[in-house]
């Protein structure tokens, strides 16, 4: 008995926030349903089985999985063109797909894939998503049938069809979303989504409304749906590209949540352990007839909130649903379509971020062409996995244009007064006058980061223009992280060439690892090795050093010019 008073004191705020949660999740995930244009049921069976295998393999305290609007979306998006007699077999089969490739990323070490889709192909997926969220429930808010692969044939569909609008199903929809965003204005701890579904249907049942508008109609009785997915080469040959970018998707969604629960509590995120349990679970659930499942924001943020500590509260939660099942199945029969549509709606909007938007248009240009080529093709594209796919091609010719670019910093110096030393001009030499340098006898070569082969063209150019006959030049390699064969060739290339123009060239800020690849290119003989220097602690030390030598080196050749003369 004292072990039970024990249990029950650990865990009573997990079962709070367990049933908490399961009044958010329990109408939310019967409105995606929707979404895919099935029975609200197959919403339900996701929820139970995807919050059971997860708490038994997810690592967070606080992560709820379950069916999310992105990952809904990205579904009815790629499978829209399957719908009909198999419909919902290709559901299930996609959805173990999707779960076999997210265990196999894992297991392979190749989650970090998911760090290879940059934040503004993030950014206008959800934000693309919202947009097919809100045209998919068109029929279901207004009544108006449309159809069509993207949002402008459904737009054009809706133009079309107008005059068939349903005024009474739109105005409940109208009056969810109204509930919806006043119910949290009276007191922030009201479970809004519930409230207003039972609102909805009592009040639409009580005036009759029901009468005249699409209802959900009878829920299967059955808890468990045991389901023996048929394995079809054929089918699998046709989903496996749409499976592979919706899992992807799904780890990402799974990411950014990992991220925000890292940022408010202390919880050392295991990301591996959580795509893992993810895998497994979009597996497991495909079986008892539900579809692709993701960690969910509202959903794990409503468990924080409600006071979760440990990852039972999972279990709780969908614990909670099925005895709402049970009691309440026959009344379920009775919510309107449109009242789910406006749940559905109502998350979609939810997704808009604009101040997020903004900062991608302001950020970069690379960064505002990455987004709104990517939001177009969500909207525009037929299927979410297309887009998905276009937003990370787009992402690698940015990134392949940028590294096109050498990060150079081209110096010059003049000896001061006070005989110090030199001090460096950090301005680009296309800035400087030429009757400024034209006593100068040697030129600072900056090279920094990860200087790669598609930068050797621009080096090459740089480089070029840059040089000057009868002049010494100092590579200074301090800052590099990585430099390839191919920057190597152009840069003997210049050495060559300022050799073969009365100049000397200096390496200085070689570390040992860069000194070790230069002796094994024969490139320490090309230079000498008098003329490489080591970095040193004080900052431009080393280039200082290469300076003084080259001026040293510059007076002794004078001194013998005006000998000989």
């Amino acid at each position: 008995m004292l072990n039970i008073k024990k249990l029950f004191k650990k865990y009573s705020g997990d079962m709070l926030s367990g049933l908490t949660t399961a009044t958010i999740a329990l109408p939310q995930n019967m409105a995606y349903a929707l979404i895919l244009g099935i029975n609200p049921i197959y919403g339900i069976y996701a929820s139970i089985f995807s919050m059971l295998t997860a708490s038994i393999f997810n690592f967070s305290s606080y992560v709820i999985v379950g069916p999310t609007n992105m990952i809904t979306v990205a579904l009815y998006s790629s499978l829209n063109n399957f719908q009909g007699e198999n419909y919902l077999q290709v559901i299930f089969l996609t959805t173990f797909l999707i779960g076999l490739f997210q265990f196999l990323l894992v297991s392979f070490n190749l989650s970090e894939l998911i760090k290879y889709v940059s934040h503004p192909v993030i950014v206008a997926l959800s934000h693309g998503a919202a947009v097919l969220i809100l045209f998919s429930q068109i029929e279901n808010f207004t009544g108006v049938a449309v159809s069509g692969s993207n949002v402008i044939t459904k737009s054009w569909q809706f133009i079309l069809n107008f005059s068939d609008i349903n005024y009474i199903n739109m105005a409940v929809g109208l009056i969810t979303l109204l509930l919806i965003y006043t119910i949290p204005l009276l007191k922030k701890e009201l479970p809004e989504y519930l409230l207003t579904v039972v609102i909805m249907t009592i009040l639409t049942a009580v005036t009759g409304v029901s009468n005249s508008i699409p209802l959900v109609g009878e829920i299967p009785q059955k808890i468990i749906d045991f389901n023996l997915i048929n394995f079809d080469w054929h089918l699998i040959g046709q989903l496996y590209t749409k499976a592979f970018s919706i899992a992807l998707l799904g780890l990402i969604q799974t990411m950014a949540v990992l991220q925000a629960i890292s940022l408010k509590t202390d919880e050392e995120p295991d990301f591996n352990r959580e795509f893992r349990s993810q895998g497994i679970s979009n597996m497991v659930i495909s079986f008892f007839s539900a579809f692709a499942i993701s960690a969910s924001f509202s959903n794990t943020f409503a468990n924080l909130s409600a006071g979760a500590k440990h990852r039972v509260s999972q279990f709780f939660c969908a614990l909670s649903i099925i005895i709402f099942i049970l009691f309440f199945r026959p009344l379920l029969a009775y919510i309107p379509v449109s009242v789910l549509a406006g749940l559905v709606i109502a998350a979609a909007l939810g997704i808009a971020d604009f101040k997020e938007v903004i900062k991608n248009m302001k950020t970069t240009k690379g960064d505002a062409l990455i987004f709104w080529s990517t939001f177009t093709a969500t909207i525009v594209l037929p299927n979410l996995d297309q887009a998905i796919y276009f937003g990370v091609l787009v992402s690698l010719v940015v990134v392949l244009q940028i590294s096109k670019k050498a990060d150079i910093e081209m110096l010059y110096y003049d000896k001061k007064d006070d005989d110090q030393g030199y001090h460096l001009h950090h301005v680009h030499h296309k800035k400087v006058d030429e009757s400024e340098i034209s006593s100068q006898q040697a030129r600072v070569v900056d090279l920094k980061g990860a200087v790669h082969f598609s930068a050797a063209d621009d080096l090459k150019d740089q480089l070029e223009e840059f040089f000057e006959p009868n002049t010494d030049f100092i590579i200074r390699l301090r800052n590099v992280r990585r430099i390839d064969i191919t920057i190597i060739g152009v840069l003997e290339e210049f050495i060559d060439k300022v050799h073969e123009n009365g100049g000397e060239i200096m390496l200085t800020g070689v570390n040992e690892r860069l000194l070790k690849m230069f002796r094994k290119i024969g490139l320490t003989d090309k230079v000498g090795e008098g003329n490489i220097y080591l970095p040193e602690t004080e900052y431009f030390a080393a280039t200082n050093k290469a300076l003084d030598f080259s001026e040293h080196e510059h007076e002794k050749k004078e001194k013998e010019t005006d000998e000989n003369n």
